[in-house]
């Protein structure tokens, strides 16, 4: 009995040693990344539009839902499961070299700013993604968030994760530097 006992202890311990930590991390996180891709400006352009192949969310996404274009620009749902759904706008495009998006959470108050460059280099591309990401308070879940985010690499780990997607579907691999 001592030993459940111990271990529910234990168990509880963590959760709020988590919590805590959680609490005190900051509520701003920013990353950059840059690849070489060995297609041109246009079809990676083609491709970041892809949201259904390409969501901000990576491979935690159930759905993607399009939504009503606002300023021209496309709108659209992630459902990660759960109830838990991302809205994702594309808030300026200067095709094929700068897109802007936001994206905003509802289960967690977490909102991000990701700016995409593409610069033709001859027959490939550079393309640099760099944003931020803001977890604020409201929620028992935002502590923990903060915490899984930083031991899951990041924002910096969002954007490579959403390179791979996009550099498959291109039948490539992208050149990342050292």
């Amino acid at each position: 009995m001592s030993f459940v006992l111990f271990g529910v202890g234990a168990l509880a311990l963590l959760f709020v040693t988590v919590v805590v930590i959680g609490m005190l991390m900051p509520q701003r996180y920013e990353g950059e990344t840059q690849v070489l891709l060995a297609s041109s400006a246009e079809e990676v352009w083609g491709a970041l539009l892809d949201h259904d192949k390409h969501p901000m969310t990576g491979k935690m996404k159930k759905s993607v839902q399009a939504r009503q274009d606002e300023n021209g620009l496309p709108v659209w749902t992630e459902d990660m499961g759960r109830g838990e759904l991302i809205t994702v706008r594309t808030v300026e495009a200067e095709r094929p070299e700068r897109m802007v998006r936001e994206m905003t959470a509802k289960a967690v108050p977490m909102t991000s700013r990701w700016e995409y460059f593409l610069e033709a280099s001859g027959d490939r591309c550079k393309l640099t993604i760099r944003g931020e990401t803001t977890i604020r308070s409201g929620s028992w879940l935002v502590p923990i968030f903060r915490v899984m985010m930083v031991l899951g690499g990041g924002v910096k780990k969002g954007f490579d994760i959403q390179i791979d997607m996009v550099a498959d579907s291109l039948g490539i691999k992208p050149e990342r530097g050292s």
